[in-house]
Formats: structure tokens, sequence, C-alpha cells
């Protein structure tokens, strides 16, 4: 599944925010978008989730226009987890992660041993498992980030859109998230693009960097390929050392 961006247009009413721009995604990679605040990388994520029309241009799947599709078709292909996504608090983790089934079911067909199957497979892949059965606010930031990862999951499509899965987590937690989307990309041969602010952990987990920058992509690469200290002036207009990590052989920025 090939997701492209063709020269789409996109903002609210007359605020432009990204201008004929033109993006593929390489298929079966982990991709990072980043860029500095108000660039447009949530902007590009939504359009590419079909929760935002362009202007102009258009977004396909295998060259499907996204937004000329059914959204049951489109669900069984794309999943998105927005930035801080809301449920009832008295919802179980179970019950939040079954909702993520809703696209694969019909009038005809309801709720199946199968459903519930996936379901598990997806709770021990997040490792909620054992919490299946606790209420969202009974959970701590890295176990309800889990849940919502598994909620993805679930709907078992080929592309996963994340906007800041790290948000408002520590450290621990950040590294937590990102490791089981990174294995989830190595293991399951899932497409994964992920809004992320933090460059440090862009070079160490991307596949693929797209940096957003003016309205449109400036620079898109392997994080070894474009990360630089020009690269880090460009996109952040920061001056900055970057030398390789020597534990992950990735780009490290130490920026001043």
């Amino acid at each position: 599944m090939i997701l492209k961006a063709k020269q789409v247009t996109l903002g609210y009413k007359n605020n432009i925010i990204l201008k004929d721009l033109n993006l593929i995604i390489p298929e079966g990679s982990f991709t990072i978008l980043i860029g500095s605040n108000g660039s447009g990388k949530s902007t590009l994520l939504k359009s590419m989730a079909r929760l935002l029309k362009p202007q102009s241009g258009e977004v396909t799947i295998d060259d499907i226009n996204v937004f000329k599709s059914p959204t049951k078709k489109i669900a069984k292909i794309l999943s998105i987890l927005p930035q801080s996504p809301h449920a009832p608090e008295e919802l179980t983790v179970f019950n939040l992660v079954k909702q993520g089934r809703y696209p694969h079911q019909s009038f005809l067909q309801q709720f199946s041993k199968h459903d519930e199957e996936v379901i598990n497979n997806a709770l021990n892949l997040t490792g909620v498992y054992s919490i299946r059965n606790k209420k969202l606010n009974e959970l701590s930031g890295g176990q309800l980030q889990r849940a919502w990862i598994a909620l993805t999951l679930v709907q078992d499509t080929d592309i996963i859109l994340l906007d800041e899965p790290t948000n408002h987590l520590d450290l621990k937690y950040k590294i937590e998230v990102l490791d089981l989307l990174k294995k989830l990309n190595r293991e399951k041969g899932r497409t994964i693009v992920i809004v992320l602010h933090d460059i440090n952990l862009a070079c160490r987990y991307a596949d693929y960097i797209v940096a957003i920058k003016n309205g449109n992509v400036s620079h898109q690469g392997k994080p070894n390929e474009i990360v630089n200290r020009e690269f880090i002036k460009e996109v952040f207009d920061m001056d900055s050392t970057v030398i390789t990590d020597p534990i992950f052989n990735s780009p490290l920025v130490i920026a001043y």
C-alpha cells in the first residue's frame, strides 16, 4: 500500500498551511515527520488520514483517492491515532480496543470469536492484556497510550498514522511506546507514519525522515543521509553540532 500526497494544498478557510506538497511514504517504512511548531506536520497527517480534505490536489493509497472512497473501506486500510484522543473514563481497556473492530463488522457479520482473538493479540502486543478489565481512569499515562495504540492495531490496517504518540509522556514511556511501534513495523511489516518533535528520537527510530518547512517538504531521506548541522539550521533555525550516537549509530544533535 503506497500512501501519496500529490500537489496537495491544505489550510483552514483562507489560511493556507501547506502549498502544492508532494510526498510518497515508502512502503513498509517507519517514517517520521518533523518540523518546527506550526509547520503543518499534524495538518498533513490529518489529510493523509482523510480527516482534512485538500483545497487542491489529492491523497491516494495505491492511486485510489482516499476522499472518494467509502469510509469503511479506508478504515480497513489506514488507521490513525490523533493527538490527545478522548473516550469515556469509565470505559474498560477491552471495550476501548474493541471499537477498532467496527470497520470489519456489518449487519450480517457482528462481533465474532475472530474479532476477540484479534483484540487479545493486540492487547498482548501492547502489553495491556493483564489490565484489559481496568477502566481508563485507572491507568498510567504509558498504559493509556498503549491502550490507544492497541485500538489502532485491531483495525488490522497496512498503514498506521500517529500524531505525537509520545506527547505528555515521560522519557521512560516515550521509549516504551516508540520501541513498541518499531517492533510492529519490523515484525508485522506495517507502514508507520509519526509526527514527532524530538529530533534525536526521530533519528534513532526512523527509517525515513520528512522535514516540513515553509509550507512544503524541505528535506526527506534516511536520517544518516540528511541530518547534519546545515539541516538543523535550515529546518529549526538553530546552531548545532551533529555527532554519531555511540549506541544507535544514528545522528545525535547537540543544539546550542
